[in-house]
């Protein structure tokens, strides 16, 4: 009986200990665990900073600069989802497959959008959303010529001993050594780390590679400017093509569920699918010899661009951003309604002030422009202290001339906001410029003015921006 008393007596000495232990001990013991991802806090994050960063790829479907414009399925439809919610979008381009699945795993970006086929093994790493789209796998080859038929594969059978080069971190490999083992058919294939799956098969429609794989939808784009490459082949049954999240982070995985359910019924969404891979525009692309830049260059234009950029230090994507919203890289434009000409659509007056001639030339144009986008600069230089301000401020000078902008600094300031800031002060009484209480304000000296159309040119540039930084080098 003593015996048992003494042991129960040690157990409760035990447990008040450890009880005390728990309530006492210092917040440093839970430190190591404060950074570890907490289920849906991301979801919270991004409602409550209303931002989501977003990772792609830069091919011929997803996203892709065309004739200046930004473009692609994926884009345009993540760009879809963020306006509907009212997110800001932060893309960051991500080629590598296997390095976009690691940062998302890992909570460095929110969303992965590209063309993301299930798989179970996968499921366990991501959160995979439901289907965006179908797809199946398809061996690309070159066409039947009476040169290489038996180059020419028909089925699996036909690849015995012939090698098949795909996209390293792609479920190719496994689809391949799923038919080796279900046909008995011996062929080598090689993961290779070089080379994107679009650029496998320019490999192969240029002979220097004979076989890859690749979504039947990839090859149907790149059918359009690689002519002699063939994809009659399919290699899977029908997959289904998913975005992705990070592990355990099922309500923004519910929410994109949600908003893809119900814009898959769209009109809008139909026309996508046709924009992008209807016979009609991939053949347009095919006559029109046009293929989606991959870091090539964004304008016929591009030299002069980069040439003026310097004279006033500006990124030279940025101006090109400017002449796209101005002209879309036009030259013989001329407003109807201002008389603006040219690329970057200046009026003949403000052209007169800064000598400029030639307007409906490339270069005389861009130079004139230039030359007023310095007097711009002259005018805040040494007022602002941040350039990226200073930069909205020269653009939304370029558009509605600087009166009106000085007219918005001096109200920022007399309802004590930040003169020298743009976002959310500056660009707030722009806006507000149109109602008599403000525009008839004592320190405005030039009146009413519509500053809606100023906000929208700067942001729209900005975004540009950001797009052409993303997709062609400096």
């Amino acid at each position: 009986m003593k015996l048992s008393r003494k042991i129960y007596l040690i157990a409760s000495i035990i447990f008040v200990l450890f009880v005390g232990f728990i309530l006492t001990a210092p917040d440093a013991i839970f430190e190591a665990n404060k950074d570890l991802p907490k289920p849906n806090n991301l979801w919270n994050n991004i409602k409550h900073n209303k931002k989501v960063v977003v990772l792609m790829q830069n091919n011929s479907t997803g996203y892709f600069i065309y004739r200046g414009q930004t473009q692609g399925i994926h884009y345009e439809m993540i760009k879809q989802y963020c306006d509907d919610r009212g997110f800001d979008l932060q893309i960051v381009v991500e080629d590598d497959l296997n390095q976009a699945i690691k940062k998302i795993h890992n909570h460095k970006a929110d969303i992965l959008a590209v063309d993301y086929t299930y798989t179970k093994p996968r499921s366990k790493i991501v959160n995979f959303t439901i289907a965006h789209a179908y797809t199946r796998q398809v061996l690309v080859q070159r066409q039947k010529t009476r040169k290489t038929p038996k180059k020419f594969a028909t089925d699996v059978l036909d690849l015995e001993g012939k090698v098949v080069f795909v996209e390293k971190g792609t479920t190719y490999k496994k689809q391949l050594e799923y038919l080796q083992e279900q046909t008995g058919a011996t062929f080598k294939i090689i993961e290779d780390l070089n080379h994107s799956t679009e650029e496998l098969v320019a490999l192969v429609a240029s002979g220097k590679i004979d076989y890859t794989v690749c979504d039947k939808r990839v090859a149907m784009v790149n059918k359009s400017y690689q002519r002699n490459i063939d994809y009659s082949l399919q290699l899977s049954p029908r997959q289904k093509l998913c975005w992705a999240v990070p592990p355990s982070e099922d309500s923004l995985r519910d929410d994109i569920n949600i908003w893809l359910s119900d814009f898959r019924k769209t009109k809008r969404y139909k026309k996508l699918e046709r924009k992008y891979f209807a016979t009609k525009r991939l053949n347009y692309l095919a006559d029109n010899k046009y293929i989606p830049s991959k870091g090539d260059g964004l304008s016929p234009y591009d030299d002069l661009i980069k040439k003026y950029s310097m004279q006033i230090n500006w990124d030279w994507r940025l101006l090109a951003a400017l002449i796209y919203q101005e002209s879309h890289f036009k030259t013989n434009v001329v407003s109807a309604w201002s008389g603006a000409l040219g690329l970057m659509q200046l009026m003949p007056e403000t052209a007169r002030r800064v000598g400029g001639r030639n307007l409906l030339t490339a270069e005389g144009n861009i130079k004139a422009g230039v030359r007023y986008l310095k007097s711009l600069d002259n005018q805040f230089n040494g007022l602002l202290k941040d350039n990226n301000d200073k930069l909205k401020f020269i653009l939304a000078s370029y558009n509605s001339g600087p009166g009106h902008v000085i007219d918005a600094r001096r109200l920022a300031e007399k309802y004590n906001l930040n003169p020298d800031v743009w976002d959310n002060s500056v660009e707030k009484y722009m806006i507000l410029k149109e109602k008599p209480k403000y525009y008839q304000d004592a320190v405005v000296k030039h009146g009413y003015f519509y500053g809606r159309q100023s906000c929208d040119f700067v942001k729209e540039i900005f975004e540009r921006y950001r797009n052409y930084s993303n997709l062609v080098s400096l």
